[in-house]
This record gives C-alpha cells, structure tokens and sequence, in this order.
C-alpha cells in the first residue's frame, strides 16, 4: 500500500508539473507568437538570429537568409553546370568545323594547283603545236627556202623548229645557210640536248 501511495504521489507529481509549467509556457510562446505575428514581426527570422548566437544550437539551426543562400548558390551551381556542357558540345563543334575547313583548305590547295597544272598544260600545247606545224611546213620546203628564213628566225625559235625536223632536211637546210648562222644553231641545239 505504501508502494501505491508514492506512485500515486509521483504520478501527481509528474501531472502537476505538466500542467503547472509545460502548458503555460507553450500557450505564452504561442500567444507571444501570434500577437508578434499581428504586429509584423517576422518571429521565425528573429527567432533565427538568436537561435543561432546559442552554441549549441547555432550550427544545427540555419536562418532563412542562409536557406535563401544555400537555394541561390544550388541554383546557381547547376546553371554553371549547364553552361559548362553547352560550352563543351561548342568546343567539339567548333573542333570538328575547324576539321573541315582545314579538308577544305586542302582540296582548294590541290584544286589551285590542278588548275595551275592545266593551265601550263594549255599554254605549252598551243606553241608545241605550232612549233610542230611549221616544222612539218619547212620539212616540205626546199631546203633553199628554208634557209634564208630559219636565219632570220630568233635562235630559240629556230633550235624548236629544226629539233622538230627530220635529221636529213635539217642538215640540208644547214647546208643553204651561213656558215656562222649554221655553227650558232646547231651548237646551241648541242647545248641544249646535253643539259
């Protein structure tokens, strides 16, 4: 029975501080919060900056302006993320189109020089041809003919057209023409079969 008694006397105990201190201190923090709140002070900011000037509670209690900061820089960190790979997709592309024009570069470089190739092609033919043409036409000439006109030609002219010659009417042309004109020709034709 004495056992009943001082479980009876603890549970008041235990009742009496409950409803003698717990209770009236959440109904005055609650009616101290809603009369603030009426006023227009933010509670939860102030209440913030005390909570976190106490020691033990100051790391574990963060403040809206640091949760503010904390979203801002989240934000902030995957835009800066996002932007890092959209510079990265332009590093490759920009990679791959300075790949191509410099294959561009190139086909212009061999195109230039295709067309420089057949250029000189063209030019050469033309006076191969003509060379040709008037050799044939003093290999139809008398030889007495031919002469007189292959002196007054310039040499170089006249070394094209009598190397285009057979070899019997190129000597009988030399043979119609000055010794001195003949000797000019005929070793600059030597000359020029030796280089």
């Amino acid at each position: 029975m004495a056992k009943k008694i001082t479980d009876k006397q603890q549970g008041s105990k235990l009742q009496w501080f409950f409803f003698v201190i717990i209770i009236p201190i959440v109904f005055a923090i609650t009616l101290a919060w809603i009369v603030l709140t009426l006023l227009g002070v933010n509670v939860t900011e102030e209440a913030g900056k005390y909570v976190s000037k106490v020691p033990g509670i100051s790391q574990s209690a963060s403040t809206p302006e640091q949760e503010n900061i904390k979203s801002n820089n989240k934000e902030l960190q995957s835009s800066l993320d996002a932007r890092n790979e959209e510079i990265e997709l332009l590093e490759e592309e920009l990679s791959a189109k300075q790949t191509e024009i410099d294959e561009l570069e190139q086909k212009v470089v061999k195109l230039e020089a295709d067309l420089e190739t057949a250029q000189e092609e063209k030019e050469e033919k033309p006076e191969n041809e003509k060379v040709m043409n008037m050799a044939s036409s003093f290999q139809q000439m008398d030889p007495e003919e031919a002469a007189p006109i292959v002196e007054n030609m310039s040499q170089e002219l006249a070394i094209q057209v009598l190397e285009n010659v057979s070899s019997e009417e190129r000597g009988l042309i030399f043979g119609q023409m000055s010794p001195e004109a003949a000797a000019g020709i005929a070793g600059e034709m030597i000359d020029s079969t030796e280089d």
